[in-house]
């Protein structure tokens, strides 16, 4: 059966502290709705109704959604109840629907498809969890058969209901016929004059449409956001769960609590990362690969036995199998080190291409170089790529030397086995096996008595 997931996602947020809408708040790097929208894209036949309020188009533009992702406007935030009648008419008549919230991230794909599963046989299935302080929650009272008989909440309760572990977590699901039936019969005759979906409940008991509570042992697939600080716990919550998940697949980390990764990471067996590491992004690392402290990478690939000391940045670059970098080096802007290439402290590479077993080791720019095979430029080497105008290449043949404190300016070709003399500025192309000298001739004053 096919499966309508309504994600809630309507809500400033006044209690964060900011103007964005609550459910763009990163998490992991990801707005905190993006979290959802890519667990239930991978359940087959679903479908998503978002239902938007503050800020509608900035929430649209600011998610990576498929055609699948419908946009449902609420222009006024009457309650949850209220928000679900938004998506009436778009829900298929043939489905399960499946309500969520947007700034509750980390329910995961399996406890979906257990609600799922109940909400087939007929029942309304809500997703039930014991905190540690059930204090302000909502408890769920079942009858003697342990159907839930209601919700009861906090202000609500009697002495004995509060005495209840078992809280509500807001998540149900529902056969999308029986949704659309006991939705409409929700009202608004309360104080805040609001719809609340938890009345669901009770309507559906009265229609005798059983209601089964399925309880979530993990807490923090429950979690909300409600402020800055409910975000920055679920943000260290989030990150020791991912570095743990690294652990199992054979990865060491120095420190757990000292790494971050802001996107999707992929880490090789027997890969080690020390402390304070930073990935941002799509980033695979591969085997046996070691990062050393304060690195940060962003969007890019490791191969097997890469070796990055501390300090290094690698942006949107490709590095190649036995390769090493750092301390202090950095690489960026589509980059690619072949094989055994090296760079290394206070060297920095845009654009460029690093052959096999090439090596600049010190204090050296490469902008928009490409470099052959087993070259080996000297400290302090700058490529002029930037005209004022344009950026130009510097090729440097395979075998060739530049000797330290050179300036290459380009659009300039080094050939095979060629050298440069140390604190020359090449401005013409050096033929296979030539040596280039291009200095001021030095003058030897003796001192006047």
């Amino acid at each position: 059966m096919n499966t309508d997931f309504i994600i809630l996602a309507a809500g400033k947020g006044t209690r964060m502290g900011s103007d964005l809408p609550k459910v763009l708040n990163l998490l992991g790097g990801k707005p905190l709705v993006q979290h959802l929208l890519d667990t239930v894209s991978d359940i087959k036949g679903s479908r998503v109704q978002l239902v938007v309020g503050h800020k509608p188009e900035l929430v649209k533009s600011s998610l990576d959604t498929n055609k699948k992702t419908d946009f449902v406007l609420q222009k006024k935030q009457l309650g949850t109840g209220h928000a679900v009648k938004q998506t009436l008419k778009n829900l298929r008549s043939n489905s399960i629907s499946l309500v969520l919230y947007g700034d509750g991230p980390l329910v995961k794909k399996q406890t979906l498809t257990r609600l799922i599963a109940s909400a087939e046989k007929g029942n309304l299935s809500i997703l039930t969890y014991k905190p540690t302080d059930p204090h302000g929650y909502g408890r769920i009272v079942r009858d003697k058969k342990g159907l839930v008989e209601k919700i009861v909440e906090q202000k609500d309760a009697s002495s004995d209901e509060r005495k209840i572990s078992e809280v509500n977590s807001g998540i149900l699901a529902i056969k999308t016929k029986y949704l659309k039936d006991l939705v409409r019969k929700i009202s608004n005759k309360n104080a805040a004059k609001e719809y609340y979906l938890t009345d669901i409940v009770e309507i559906a008991n009265q229609a005798g449409i059983p209601v089964k509570a399925t309880i979530v042992s993990d807490h923090k697939q429950v979690l909300g956001v409600n402020n800055q600080q409910e975000l920055h716990d679920l943000e260290r919550q989030y990150q020791e769960d991912l570095a743990r998940q690294l652990i199992v697949k054979g990865a060491r980390l120095a420190d757990l609590s000292r790494i971050d990764v802001r996107g999707d990471l992929s880490v090789g067996s027997g890969s080690f990362i020390d402390i304070n590491a930073v990935f941002e992004g799509n980033n695979k690392i591969g085997k046996n690969v070691t990062i050393g402290p304060n690195c940060y990478i962003s969007n890019s690939i490791l191969a097997d036995d890469v070796k990055v000391l501390a300090n290094t940045v690698i942006e949107d670059s490709i590095v190649g199998a036995g390769c090493a970098l750092g301390p202090f080096s950095r690489i960026r802007g589509g980059t690619t080190m072949e094989k055994g290439s090296e760079l290394g402290n206070f060297v920095e590479a845009n654009r460029s291409h690093i052959g096999p077993s090439s090596k600049a080791k010190h204090l050296t720019y490469l902008g928009d170089a490409e470099l052959g095979s087993k070259v080996n430029v000297g400290a302090g080497t700058i490529t002029c790529n930037y005209d004022g105008k344009n950026k130009n290449k510097t090729i440097m043949g395979d075998g060739s030397f530049v000797g330290s404190n050179s300036s290459l300016v380009a659009p300039v070709k080094l050939g095979k086995d060629s050298y440069t003399g140390a604190g020359s500025v090449i401005t013409k192309n050096v033929k296979d096996g030539e040596l280039a000298i291009g200095r001021g001739r030095q003058i030897n004053i003796k001192k006047k008595k």
